[in-house]
């Protein structure tokens, strides 16, 4: 081997042949940024897992990549690139988190709550319904098997308990679900009840927009 060639290395402090870890550095910095991309990549375009495994091998590859630069001639360097990854990526994925709702697609994706006056509403409605359970009213309208019923001069809207009813029909009232009542056929003494005289039409019961026959 010629002399000169053993001139032309360097060695580092601990007197060995000096590496050049000026590839290995910058990989690990390009891998870091790109394992950074892909994370936040996955949190605005959802892919089923797969940006997330790419993001997690280029992370363990610039991990890697540091290990091969630094933990032999500068262990601090490695320490140092490892706790700058620990402290990245909560920040940036937590970042990407923050903004998301913001986004066009980010306000498709999540319902906004209700508002409170329509949860006060919707209770106060469900209510109103409890307590017209074993009420007696008539059809307005045929239920097949939904339709309108009148229950102490106010129309509402039911449901019975899956047979075909008549318009003109005695009811009862045997059950409140939701945003409806269901009811069943009345029979003997509340059949031949006379029916109701509907009451007027108020503001928080317009008339009925067709015509019953």
């Amino acid at each position: 081997m010629d002399a000169s060639s053993d001139d032309d290395l360097s060695y580092d402090v601990n007197g060995r042949p000096a590496v050049d870890t000026m590839d290995y550095s910058t990989w690990a910095f390009l891998l870091l940024a790109v394992g950074v991309v892909l994370l936040v990549a996955e949190v605005f375009i959802p892919s089923g897992g797969v940006i997330t495994i790419l993001a997690a091998l280029s992370l363990l590859g610039a991990l890697v990549s540091a290990g091969l630069a630094w933990w032999s001639s500068n262990p601090a360097y490695f320490w140092g690139f490892l706790t700058g990854m620990v402290v990245l990526l909560p920040v940036v994925i937590g970042g990407a988190f923050h903004v998301w709702p913001t986004t066009p697609l980010g306000r498709r994706a999540i319902l906004e709550a209700p508002a409170p006056h329509e949860v006060a509403s919707f209770v106060e409605e469900q209510e109103r319904y409890r307590q017209m359970v074993g009420k007696v009213g008539q059809t307005l309208t045929s239920l097949n098997p939904a339709g309108i019923v009148r229950i102490d001069g106010h129309r509402v809207h039911c449901q019975s308990e899956g047979m075909i009813l008549d318009a003109g029909v005695a009811v009862r009232v045997i059950s409140a679900r939701g945003n409806r009542i269901i009811v069943r056929q009345a029979g003997g003494e509340e059949a031949a009840q006379p029916p109701e005289s509907p009451a007027p039409p108020t503001e928080d019961q317009p008339p009925l927009d067709f015509e019953v026959t």
